[in-house]
């Protein structure tokens, strides 16, 4: 193993730590906070590259903000899915369908 690919899995690694920090200050059950850390490392996997080399910081820290940051999006946004009436949506949808809907 060679410096650069140890270079590679440490700034891919800096977006678990990131999401694992993250975690510490999250409201729920541990199984939705270390799902919600799953999904802040993917997060951070995938976007990293990008925001590193658009903001032109280390690809470390732009997984370990990702990690940390990316957590807390995917939290908000799964608030967000929680509040929305999904049983009210389905009934003006199958209402409209049938014609009952104005």
């Amino acid at each position: 193993m060679n410096i650069q690919d140890f270079d590679a899995i440490a700034a891919k690694f800096a977006g678990v730590l990131g999401a694992a920090v993250s975690m510490r200050y999250l409201q729920g059950s541990w199984p939705a906070r270390v799902s919600m850390a799953v999904s802040g490392s993917l997060v951070a996997y995938y976007a990293s590259p990008y925001l590193s080399l658009v903001l032109g910081i280390p690809e470390g820290l732009a997984g370990f903000l990702m990690g940390m940051f990316g957590m807390a999006i995917v939290s908000r946004a799964w608030e967000a899915v929680q509040a929305v009436p999904i049983p009210a949506l389905w009934q003006a949808v199958i209402d409209r369908v049938r014609g009952k809907g104005v």
